[in-house]
């Protein structure tokens, strides 16, 4: 199985199935009365976010080594040269301040040597490059343009629930303003392999290319994650979409701006899922978890008590299920920020709080 790093819409599939569903079954006034306002919650959304979702158009000259064998054979060359040929790429964006911010993925504008930003109105703009998180997947460019723009609100990603509605919007295969709508199917998700910080939520889409660095959106028109990779063993959807939580992006959005690149928060330890294994060997009265099996000397960690073979259990009362998890959390938090640790030390339950340090150059060194 492989993972695809690709652009991204919700499948239409919900909206389809619930038609064919009540089609195909009588269904009272209330019911009718209940699917109408959905569809019009729809309706009312898409003039929300339309001003607000842009295409990415970006240039990049790349060098490209070639072989003439009949040069070579005829004047007695190598044959060989290097020739500059023009690539780019497609993908989408959201404004996030009145005076043109835009978050996109990383991999949208990655290398670009020139970048521009369309509207719904056909107007394209330039735009350059504020800052970029490859780890995560975000960028921030800044459009070139005194005009005002229209930005995008952020929810709170944390409040989303299994089920909830889930609207993608972007510009697959070019096709500007598209609207598509899903289910939330997962949170939490990591350890796929996409990014080198992983906290995704999962949600049913149909995947184009040109959807990458849209916004995932609530039912209130509101962003809570950012569209960023599929799971596909075809190239084609398998309803099996992930997105960036809001909150992670949010943090990133903050630093760049504020910066110009990403300050990660610094824990300072090595941890590892918990396994029943560790559950048997140490008698410990919980299954999920994550064991400290390192504290780096002088980190935030080791000032606020930590130590090895020390489980962490919760994070902001949050429970941990696994270490990808918890790193994804972790880093939409603030540098400086305090986290508040469920810790299982000794064969004792305590709380510890940490206030977080920055990573820097040096402390990766200690890994």
């Amino acid at each position: 199985m492989k993972f695809r790093k690709t652009f991204i819409i919700l499948s239409a599939l919900a909206v389809m199935s619930l038609n064919s569903f009540t089609a195909a079954m009588p269904v009272n006034n209330s019911q009718s009365s209940d699917i109408h306002k959905t569809q019009e919650a729809f309706a009312n959304i898409y003039e929300k976010v339309k001003d607000s979702v842009v295409n990415i158009r970006t240039k990049k000259t790349i060098t490209v080594d070639t072989f003439n064998p009949l040069e070579a054979f005829l004047f007695g060359t190598s044959g060989r040269r290097q020739i500059k040929r023009e690539s780019g790429s497609l993908g989408s964006g959201f404004i996030i301040s009145s005076d043109g911010y835009v978050m996109t993925n990383n991999h949208v504008i990655d290398g670009a040597d020139e970048i521009y930003v369309k509207g719904s109105d056909g107007y394209e703009y330039s735009a350059k490059i504020v800052g970029g998180a490859p780890e995560v997947d975000i960028a921030i460019l800044k459009i070139n343009s005194s005009q005002k723009f229209i930005p995008l609100s952020f929810a709170n990603s944390d409040n989303i629930k299994i089920g909830h509605w889930a609207i993608a919007f972007g510009n697959p295969l070019g096709l500007n303003s598209s609207m598509t709508v899903g289910v939330i199917g997962a949170s939490g998700r990591s350890s796929l392999g996409i990014e080198q910080i992983e906290n995704f939520i999962q949600t049913d889409a149909a995947i184009n290319q040109g959807n990458s660095g849209g916004p995932l959106l609530d039912i209130n028109g509101n962003v809570i994650g950012v569209n960023t990779a599929i799971y596909s063993t075809t190239g084609g959807s398998v309803g099996l979409g992930f997105a960036i939580p809001s909150n992670l992006a949010q943090n990133v959005k903050d630093s760049i701006i504020k910066t110009g690149k990403y300050e990660r928060p610094y824990l300072g330890i090595s941890i590892k899922n918990l396994t029943s294994a560790d559950t048997q060997k140490m008698k410990i009265p919980f299954s999920t978890g994550l064991l400290i099996e390192k504290v780096f000397e002088g980190s935030p960690a080791e000032k606020s008590g930590l130590k090895s073979n020390d489980f962490i259990t919760e994070m902001n009362g949050k429970r941990i299920y696994s270490a990808g998890a918890f790193l994804g959390e972790l880093a939409a938090k603030k540098v400086g920020e305090t986290v508040t640790l469920k810790v299982y030390s000794d064969g004792k339950e305590k709380i510890v709080n940490v206030v977080l340090g920055k990573v820097t150059q040096q402390n990766l060194q200690q890994r």
